[in-house]
C-alpha cells in the first residue's frame, strides 16, 4: 500500500470539479498548500491537444517546485474527455516536498477520477513535461505490454518508494545507511551513549534544516522516562535500561518513537515516520543494540513495567498436554467363590 498524508482538496478545489466549467480547461496546476491541494492555475485550451502542450505545461513547471498537473486531452468514444497526469518533482526540490508529493499522488488521482486519467507518468526536469518528453514517454509505454491490475499497483508503489529514496540519497550522512545527516553533536553523544556514559538521548528531526539533532542527553531513571516526552512534537528517544533480570545485573536499550497524534503537521509526521527505519538500521550497523522499540503517542504510555514488559516479553503459558481420563470406578473388588 502506498503511503497516505492525510492531505485533502481545498474547499474551491472540489468546488472547481463538482462544476461542469473545468471541462473547457486545459491545462490545471495543482499544488499541496497549508496541507491541501489547491489549484494554483487553469488554462483554457485554444488548439488542438498537442499545439497547446508546450505553451500551458511549460510556464507551470518552476525551478526547485514540484507541482501536479492534469492536462486534458481529446474525448473518447463515450465522449468524455481523457486527462494525463504528471508528476513533476525537480531534483533541487527539498526532500520533505519530493517525500510529501510522492505519497499524494494517489489521494489526487482518487479525487480527480481516476478512470478519467489514461496516463500517468512522473518527470524530474523540464525536458520530461515537454511535449517530446511526453511522447517519448508514450512511446517507451506502448513497447512494453499490457499489465494486470495488481502489476499496476506494484508498479505504482515502486515509482512512490523509489522517488522517495532516490531524492534522500543526495544528502552525506554520517552514520553509514542513514538518509539524512546527523549534527556533529549528535554524533559525539551517540558515542557517549554507546559507552555507558548517559544513559538516555532524545533527538529531533528538523525538517527545515532536513537534519537529526540532539535535543537531550542525560542520566536518568526509568521513572523519569514518560516526563521526558514532548506533548506537542514527535521525538525519537534511546533509553538504556539498567535492571535486574533471574538474577542478572542487564541494561537493555529501548527506542521510542513518540508523535503525539494528528495536531502534529503532516509534513512533520511523514518526516519522522520516513526517516525512523532507516535510522534504526544504522544505530544497529553502528554498534547500537537495540533491545525493543515502540510507538507512543504521550508519556503516559511509559513506565518502569511497560519497558521491562518491552525487552522481556512474557512467554505464554505452556498448552496443557491431554490427560486421558481414567475409567469411571465399578466399586470396589468382589471376591468370587
Amino acid at each position: 500500500m502506498s503511503c497516505q498524508t492525510g492531505i485533502t482538496a481545498s474547499t474551491a478545489f472540489t468546488a472547481y470539479l463538482e462544476s461542469s466549467s473545468h471541462h473547457g480547461d486545459r491545462c490545471v496546476k495543482i499544488v499541496i498548500e497549508d496541507e491541501e491541494l489547491v489549484i494554483q492555475q487553469n488554462r483554457l485550451a485554444v488548439g488542438d491537444w498537442e499545439a497547446d502542450w508546450d505553451r500551458n505545461v511549460m510556464v507551470c513547471v518552476e525551478d526547485g517546485e514540484p507541482c501536479y498537473i492534469m492536462y486534458r486531452m481529446e474525448k473518447n468514444s463515450s465522449g468524455e474527455y481523457e486527462y494525463v497526469f504528471m508528476s513533476y518533482v525537480p531534483n533541487d526540490a527539498s526532500v520533505k516536498n519530493k517525500m510529501l508529493y510522492a505519497a499524494t499522488r494517489a489521494t489526487l488521482k482518487r479525487i480527480w477520477g481516476d478512470t478519467r486519467i489514461t496516463t500517468d507518468f512522473m518527470a524530474t526536469s523540464p525536458e520530461e513535461m515537454s511535449l517530446q518528453g511526453y511522447k517519448n514517454y508514450a512511446l517507451s509505454q506502448n513497447s512494453q505490454a499490457p499489465m494486470t491490475e495488481a502489476e499496476k499497483e506494484l508498479e505504482e508503489v515502486s515509482k512512490n518508494e523509489a522517488v522517495i529514496r532516490s531524492q534522500m540519497s543526495s544528502h552525506s550522512a554520517t552514520l553509514p545507511g542513514l538518509n539524512l545527516p546527523i549534527t556533529q553533536e549528535l554524533e559525539s553523544n551517540l558515542e557517549k551513549f554507546k559507552k555507558g556514559f548517559v544513559n538516555y538521548l532524545q533527538i529531533k528531526l528538523d525538517t527545515e534544516k532536513e537534519e537529526l539533532k540532539l535535543w537531550d542527553c542525560s542520566n536518568i531513571s526509568v521513572g523519569d522516562l514518560g516526563g521526558k516526552i514532548p506533548d506537542d512534537e514527535p521525538r525519537y528517544h534511546l533509553f538504556n535500561f539498567n535492571h535486574d533480570f533471574e538474577g542478572d545485573k542487564m541494561w537493555k536499550v529501548v527506542f521510542l518513537y513518540s508523535c503525539p497524534g494528528y495536531n502534529v503537521p503532516v509534513k512533520q509526521r511523514m518526516m519522522y515516520s520516513s526517516t525512523k527505519s532507516s535510522f534504526l538500521s544504522a544505530l544497529e550497523s553502528n554498534g547500537v543494540e537495540i533491545a525493543a522499540k515502540k510507538e507512543i503517542s504521550d508519556g503516559n504510555d511509559v513506565n518502569e513495567a511497560e519497558i521491562f514488559d518491552m525487552v522481556h516479553p512474557q512467554k505464554h503459558a505452556s498448552r496443557a498436554t491431554f490427560v486421558k481420563p481414567k475409567a469411571p470406578s465399578r466399586g470396589g473388588r468382589r471376591l468370587i467363590r
